[in-house]
């Protein structure tokens, strides 16, 4: 037992038996898929009283935890046993096969899958007896039956990248229109040097397709028009095509820096029949697009083959900031792939937000189940 200083609280319990509870110096971290998880247990170390009959129980216990001779039993406080099983339950999860049904080169039905993962309780009550205070978290996996790359002949065998953007105190038409049209791309498939077009899979944005008025930046100001946030879903669609080292060939920033898709530079606008956002699909294999909301996250999934490609980014970086909120940014991202770089730099200039005033304002007779009384809905949405 390391020699640190302790909190010792001692009984002389039934059985003779002899209970010593330590709190351990300092709290545990288990880190897991870039998850980091944090245990404060307390150790109770139980040992044969040995006849030891002495008036000093003090000493009797000093001398357990000092002499190495005597192997003792240990115990987990309650609370910890409490909290570990809180941790398994948020863990554990069941295989799952995947699925992709195709008609006709389109989607009919997508599942990626998922391994198998349960806590392993037993390695972890060892790790909290260790003197160290970071360790991997121990957990076993197991592997679903059929893989992705069993369910197809068009190479999406695997996750390729991910985009994700926060919309919290979106107002509710903007969250409407954000899960409609984010689900327009849920599905979609990309051929091999198929260039993707936001408005082409978009569609129409009208009452019919289930679009709601919400603000929208024009030259006159906040406007209010069916389809207002559909701006979160290109950036998100962005964010996602950068990170899988898609060369990006259409993207235009807001005209003022929107609050939605922090760091500001690495938004994109679209306006259909005016602006697109697009990149086109150098991959060696198809790719796929699935979408997900969870909670106030919006997520593109990109499935496909992975080839030798690296992607490095340097930035966002703002600058040039003003007092009345304008500023500029640029973002650079470069791609090596089989010794071959390619660098594309994506500069944005952001103007004055005062110039856009809302011209009028949005009723919405939806229901918030995500509302937050600390957060203050932002009327400033997106082209």
């Amino acid at each position: 037992m390391s020699a640190i200083s302790l909190s010792i609280k001692i009984s002389l319990a039934a059985f003779g038996f002899l209970f010593v509870l330590i709190p351990t110096a300092r709290a545990k971290t288990f880190l897991f898929e870039n998850q980091s998880y944090e245990l404060s247990p307390s150790v109770a170390t139980a040992t044969a009283d040995l006849g030891i009959r002495s008036p000093n129980v003090f000493a009797a216990a000093k001398r357990i935890l000092l002499d190495a001779s005597l192997p003792p039993a240990t115990l987990i406080d309650s609370q910890t046993i409490s909290e570990i099983e809180q941790l398994a339950d948020s863990i554990d999860q069941s295989a799952r096969n995947a699925k992709l049904l195709l008609d006709q080169g389109k989607v009919l039905e997508f599942d990626p899958g998922q391994n198998g993962q349960s806590l392993d309780t037993y390695a972890l009550y060892q790790l909290l007896m260790q003197p160290l205070t970071s360790f991997s978290l121990p957990v076993l996996i197991s592997f679903p039956q059929i893989k992705l790359s069993e369910t197809n002949n068009l190479g999406i065998n695997e996750l390729v990248g991910v985009g994700e953007s926060d919309f919290s105190g979106s107002p509710q038409n903007r969250i409407h229109n954000i899960k409609i049209g984010s689900q327009k791309f849920n599905n979609v498939l990309l051929a091999p040097g198929a260039e993707f077009s936001f408005n082409k899979y978009l569609g129409d944005v009208d009452e019919k397709n289930g679009f709601l008025p919400e603000l929208v930046i024009k030259k006159t100001g906040l406007v209010p028009e069916l389809g207002g946030g559909l701006c979160q879903v290109s950036s998100t669609v962005f964010r996602a095509a950068m990170n899988s080292g898609l060369p990006i060939t259409e993207r235009r920033n807001h005209s003022f820096a929107v609050r939605y898709y922090a760091p500001q530079g690495t938004d994109a606008t679209i306006y259909p029949g005016a602006t697109d956002f697009r990149f086109f699909n150098d991959l060696p294999s198809h790719l796929l697009i699935s979408t997900r909301v969870e909670g106030n996250k919006l997520y593109f999934d990109f499935y496909g083959t992975k080839d030798n490609r690296k992607v490095a980014f340097d930035g966002p970086y703002q600058y040039d900031k003003k007092e009345d909120g304008s500023m500029k940014a640029a973002w650079t991202r470069t791609v090596t792939n089989n010794g071959e770089e390619k660098t594309q730099t994506f500069k944005s200039t952001y103007l004055p937000p005062a110039l856009f005033t809302k011209t009028s304002t949005v009723e919405s007779n939806i229901p918030n189940p995500q509302s937050n009384a600390n957060e203050t809905p932002s009327s400033q949405t997106t082209e």
